[in-house]
């Protein structure tokens, strides 16, 4: 009953809309950009709506650690707009829950560097909270237009969409909200690969991208005082841990201690040759 119901109601909201055409901005994008965005509620009765096309999707980039993450995610917390959908990411090794698939996105589709980032539709980038207070202006002034997708059944996890989607990648993010943080990506799948799906969670939030590198331009004019880099301390080794910043601190400090002796025994030979040159 749930595969099918999920099916008919796609049939009939999303068909009429893929007649539409282009998306996003006309000829912005020179590689990676998002071609379609469709939410799956996995909590939805038998008289609600299960699937939905959004107009907008904001992917929300965070950290534990960032000081100033917080008043944008209560900001992205009290968002009330049925019309935008939003991922919260957690790319950061050091945070106690994170996704590689997010940090993959962070760094490899995106480029990103720091925290807090808001990337719009693919398209703009809000950096910091002073620019991510631009956010509902920017929401308003834009409609991305997005297909692609005509149909979607859901079964015992296994998800099946309907399109065309030839060259293209479909990810499937899970997420979940909780007091703090608005849809956090607890799970991810590429469809192009398998398509089974985590369906622990509330949403499935499924976005079909052409492939590369997106290129975001800045959505707002105001500069980006409070954007904390990432500080590439937690790459991850080939034996899957991170490396934390403290544990190379200390590193250094064993380093120096080490090297003491051997130091001031030069500089001693080094004033003593001084002396006898002088002599």
């Amino acid at each position: 009953m749930r595969a099918s119901k999920l099916t008919c109601l796609l049939g009939i909201i999303l068909i009429f809309p893929s007649l539409a055409g282009a998306h996003g901005i006309e000829g912005m994008h020179s590689e990676g950009y998002i071609v379609d965005v469709i939410v799956v509620d996995l909590e939805c009765d038998e008289n609600q709506t299960c699937v939905s096309r959004p107009s907008n999707v904001v992917e929300y980039f965070g950290a534990d650690w960032c000081t100033e993450c917080p008043e944008v995610e209560e900001q992205l917390h009290q968002s009330s707009s049925n019309d935008t959908v939003i991922v919260s990411h957690r790319p950061s090794t050091t945070d106690d829950f994170w996704l590689q698939e997010s940090r993959d996105r962070f760094l490899g589709v995106y480029g990103l560097w720091g925290y807090p980032t808001l990337a719009i539709d693919g398209h703009y980038i809000l950096a910091g909270p002073t620019q991510s207070r631009e956010l509902g202006t920017l929401l308003s002034e834009s409609n991305s237009n997005y297909t692609g997708v005509t149909n979607v059944s859901l079964n015992n996890g296994t998800l099946e969409i309907e399109g065309n989607f030839s060259d293209l990648i479909v990810d499937v993010w899970t997420v979940y909200s909780n007091d703090n943080l608005t849809n956090i990506a607890s799970a991810h799948s590429n469809l192009s690969e398998i398509n089974n799906v985590s369906t622990d969670g509330e949403k499935l939030v499924i976005i079909v991208s052409n492939p590369g590198y997106i290129a975001l331009v800045s959505g707002s004019s105001l500069p980006a005082n409070d954007y904390i880099p990432d500080g590439g301390l937690d790459k991850i080794g080939e034996d899957g841990d991170s490396v934390q910043g403290s544990t190379i601190i200390i590193i250094t400090l064993l380093l120096l201690i080490i090297s003491m002796p051997a130091t001031l025994q030069l500089i001693q030979i080094m004033r003593n040759t001084d002396h006898f040159e002088e002599e």
